[in-house]
């Protein structure tokens, strides 16, 4: 099967990462439509890592406070 040729040049000079490039090289022999629906399904995981993330960082904003140690 010939792919795009676009597909090979976004892979070939670094535009993305190194895990997408893998990524889509892997998913060159699954169903579109099965790759898509489990890029969306990391993308909500992600999501929350970063939400997650975020909330933690607060937390640690929140709950140090650096003025009120005596140097």
């Amino acid at each position: 099967m010939d792919y795009p040729t676009i597909e090979d040049k976004i892979i070939d000079d670094g535009r993305i990462s190194d895990w997408l490039a893998t990524q889509m090289v892997a998913t060159r022999d699954v169903d579109p439509c099965k790759a898509l629906e489990d890029v969306k399904k990391l993308k909500v995981i992600l999501d929350k890592r970063v939400d997650r993330l975020l909330i933690e960082r607060k937390t640690f904003k929140t709950k140090v406070d650096l003025n009120a140690i005596d140097f």
